[in-house]
């Protein structure tokens, strides 16, 4: 019961979050969101900030589940196989959850220190990154940075998803999600392999 409450506040932070930003969301709006009495929100959580910090642990902690099936396709070199696995899985966690992108713009947009930790979760564990490395140690890739060849990776798929969500072009222009991501793969492929 305790842990159901606890995260029936944090799918209620999340939308307002993603609605109106971490600073135009009070904590009276949240109780009226999650359905419960105020006090019960700083009876979880004692901070708007130890809250967002939550969002952030649970999103990370989604992602590891699928770490060992990266893996496991990492060790494959199959890089097509590979990198579709990865961009599949984001673009599917996208659509069952479009707030989550919605919260992350808003707190990169209200300068929020706490867009930082979701940057630097990311980063000290990125699988993409770490492949891209190891196949540049290969000798299959060109040599170049791995975080900067994985966040120019990210950004083709976080562009796309913006474009189809905030720019509401998932109901004017909608894709196919498996063209996308052969695609996107494709096209970054063609630009790192030697």
């Amino acid at each position: 019961m305790k842990q159901d409450r606890r995260q029936q506040i944090i799918a209620a932070a999340m939308e307002l979050f993603a609605k109106k930003g971490f600073r135009g969301t009070t904590t009276r709006d949240l109780a009226t969101q999650a359905d419960v009495n105020e006090a019960i929100i700083f009876r979880y959580f004692k901070t708007k900030e130890e809250l967002y910090s939550a969002i952030i642990e649970h999103k990370v902690g989604e992602r590891d589940l699928h770490r060992e099936e990266l893996e496991r396709l990492a060790a494959m070199d199959d890089d097509e196989e590979f990198l579709q696995a990865v961009f599949r899985a984001f673009l599917e966690k996208h659509e069952t959850d479009t707030t989550f992108m919605r919260l992350l713009l808003f707190s990169a947009l209200e300068g929020h220190q706490l867009s930082d930790m979701f940057v630097s979760s990311m980063a000290a564990r990125h699988p993409i990154a770490n492949y891209i490395e190891r196949r540049i140690g290969e000798g299959a890739f060109r040599q170049l940075d791995p975080q900067l060849a994985a966040r120019a990776l990210m950004g083709m798929f976080a562009g796309f998803i913006m474009w189809q969500e905030i720019f509401g072009l998932k109901n004017k222009q909608p894709r196919d999600r498996e063209e996308v991501v052969r695609s996107f793969v494709s096209i970054f492929l063609s630009g790192v392999r030697r």
